[in-house]
């Protein structure tokens, strides 16, 4: 049974975008219900995830999807014409926000819609999704992040194979890998990512921000260096109105009222 997300979107050609109680939604929509990933598509997510990253009014970002499926892959890739593959990779925009991430994940996530889904934080699937970097089967190779983030996700080996074989996992699959964070066995529900969302969004920004700036950074660097940037981050967020305020807030009992200074 589909839950009905009480949002109020504002409609892009190949896009829809809410923001509602800190938390920005966006939902793509193909031109066909494989959802594919093509140029103004693109264009489209650069421009609302950077405008979403900027606005304080935004905590968290969810990813979603219109339809039946997420994305089954890109419409840019075809056998009878050479296109520029780096001007339309999306993924690291995504991975590089400083707000949290979250993919509501359904239905077909493939290719260059698995890569979109890697890039984020966090990743949440509903009953019969299915996962797969199929790239190999037709010559070709992950091209929008795969090969690194979903090899840092599950790691080389259980990565190599899938890329290797082309094969498909379910959402059952994915959660004993560690690709995803949480299952919903509601076929089209993006609860899961709201819910999950609203929590990070009354937290902190700047706690949020500094801590997922410790987990991403610190992770290719040793355990000394990651430490260190670890404190560092801490120290600075004590200078912060928030800490502050979650101090006041603790001491008096209440629900803090974090400002994102």
């Amino acid at each position: 049974m589909t839950r009905e997300i009480d949002f109020e979107f504002k409609n892009l050609s190949t896009i829809q975008v809410s923001i509602k109680e800190h938390v920005g939604l966006i939902r793509i929509q193909g031109t066909d219900s494989s959802n594919l990933i093509n140029e103004l598509m693109v264009a489209e997510l650069k421009e609302v995830i950077k405008s979403f990253d900027d606005n304080p009014e935004v905590r968290a970002i969810i990813l979603s999807s219109k339809g039946s499926n997420f994305s089954a892959g890109s419409a840019l890739e075809s056998p009878l014409r050479k296109v520029d593959l780096d001007s339309h990779r999306i993924a690291s925009n995504i991975a590089n926000a400083r707000k949290i991430t979250i993919a509501s994940l359904r239905g077909k996530v493939l290719d260059q819609g698995m890569e979109l889904a890697l890039a984020c934080d966090i990743r949440f699937a509903s009953s019969e999704t299915i996962f797969g970097l199929t790239h190999v089967k037709s010559g070709c190779i992950p091209w929008d992040g795969g090969t690194q983030r979903l090899t840092r996700a599950i790691g080389p080996s259980r990565a190599l194979y899938l890329m290797l074989t082309g094969s498909k996992i379910n959402e059952i699959q994915a959660l004993e890998y560690g690709l995803v964070s949480g299952t919903t066995s509601e076929v089209h529900d993006e609860q899961l990512s709201v819910e999950f969302g609203s929590i990070v969004a009354n937290h902190g920004p700047v706690a949020v921000q500094y801590l997922k700036e410790a987990v991403n950074s610190g992770s290719d660097l040793s355990i000394e260096e990651g430490m260190r940037l670890e404190l560092d981050l801490a120290t600075l967020l004590h200078s912060t109105n928030d800490r502050a305020e979650g101090l006041r807030a603790f001491a008096e009992k209440r629900k803090p009222e974090f400002k994102g200074d």
